[in-house]
């Protein structure tokens, strides 16, 4: 079977599914859009997914204002109006267009991005502070020259490596299990960060 038989079967079986695709964007109140790549050398595809019925309801070729345009530019004003909360990255031709075509709605970070970004802040902060202590070690043990081997139980310099910095960041990967708890879940879209 080749790949023309192929489409058109999956365009016949889409078509006896779902006869009319534009009843997808009626009752649309809380949407997300985000792009992604889909092959090697940065080809994109644009998506609006439908948080209520987790689906998507728009999908279309590159990224972009001009893309999300093609989506707003089809709805009617009562489909516009429907729609109250918009996640998104925060990129700004995202923004843009929310603000452009749906002014009265919410426009979040979705919580994809909300725990991304606070991984890669505390993996800053857990670098900084491990370089913190290898050079607070490094300048006691260039200061107190010892002799080979292990150090002994009651050796100052073990109680200051002991004490490094690291504990300050003791118990943050619980406040990210928190954050992903809140972001994951669609009941909870009133903490999500407003910008």
């Amino acid at each position: 079977m080749d790949w023309e038989t192929v489409g058109r079967c999956v365009n016949r079986a889409l078509h006896d599914l779902e006869p009319e695709r534009s009843r997808r964007l009626d009752g649309l109140v809380n949407i997300g859009i985000d792009e992604t790549s889909y092959k090697k050398g940065h080809k994109y595809i644009t998506v609006i997914f439908n948080h209520d019925t987790n689906t998507v309801v728009w999908a279309s070729e590159d990224h972009g204002k001009s893309v999300l345009e093609k989506f707003y530019k089809q709805l009617t004003p009562e489909q516009l109006s429907s729609i109250k909360v918009v996640t998104g990255d925060g990129a700004k031709w995202i923004t843009e267009c929310v603000n452009e075509y749906t002014p009265d709605c919410a426009h979040c970070v979705d919580s994809f991005h909300v725990v991304e970004w606070a991984m890669t802040a505390l993996d800053e902060v857990r670098k900084d502070i491990w370089h913190d202590a290898c050079s607070e070690y490094k300048q006691v043990k260039k200061d107190n020259p010892c002799g080979k081997g292990r150090p002994k139980k009651d050796d100052p310099e073990l109680a200051i490596v002991k004490a490094a910095k690291a504990d300050e960041i003791k118990g943050s990967a619980y406040m990210i299990k928190v954050l992903c708890f809140l972001f994951d879940t669609k009941y909870h879209m009133q903490y999500i960060i407003s910008f």
